[in-house]
């Protein structure tokens, strides 16, 4: 019911809460104002994960009535690639890195989950600073790309926010 899924949410961090509804609000106006001029637009998630999050075991101590959150609605929350999907207006490409193969799996799912974007969408099955700089290798004279890191751990090397900063074409979100 609506109420179950309202206390599910509120289960949710509220620094991950904070950080994603922040990151809609920018990805929105970033396409709406390059939508004006004639770049392709790109997203890029590195450590994308499944697009989706769950919550951690022990959340149901933060919520409010634990007994009335179902199963399903504890199971998933939008993570940033499924925000990066619902964006709008949209994004030309899509990439989403990410090395584990079942997270790749799900990753690819999205494709379903979003039919009308599913040829934008590129899954990479690569170590993340590698693919990275790979991305920033190619030309981007007519590109523009947004770069969400938001790495598990300290897994972004030195040359490759370098990389990036190169291009001089990639906003880079940086989360430690």
């Amino acid at each position: 019911s609506e109420p179950q899924r309202q206390i599910a949410y509120i289960a949710s961090e509220p620094w991950t809460e904070t950080k994603l509804a922040i990151l809609r609000k920018y990805l929105s106006a970033y396409t709406t104002a390059l939508k004006k001029h004639a770049f392709v637009t790109g997203y890029i998630d590195a450590f994308a994960g499944t697009g989706y999050r769950t919550q951690r075991d022990g959340d149901d101590a933060q919520l409010a009535l634990p007994d009335l959150a179902d199963d399903e609605s504890q199971a998933l929350l939008k993570g940033s690639a499924a925000l990066a999907l619902e964006t709008s207006p949209p994004f030309d490409r899509y990439v989403f890195i990410e090395r584990d193969a079942a997270r790749c799996k799900s990753l690819e799912r999205l494709k379903t989950e979003y039919p009308a974007l599913a040829p934008r969408i590129v899954v990479m099955p690569e170590e993340a600073n590698a693919a990275i700089r790979s991305l920033c290798s190619k030309r981007w004279t007519n590109h523009r790309a947004v770069l969400f890191l938001d790495p598990y751990g300290m897994q972004v090397e030195w040359q490759t926010i370098e990389a990036v900063a190169a291009t001089q074409k990639i906003d880079l979100w940086l989360l430690v």
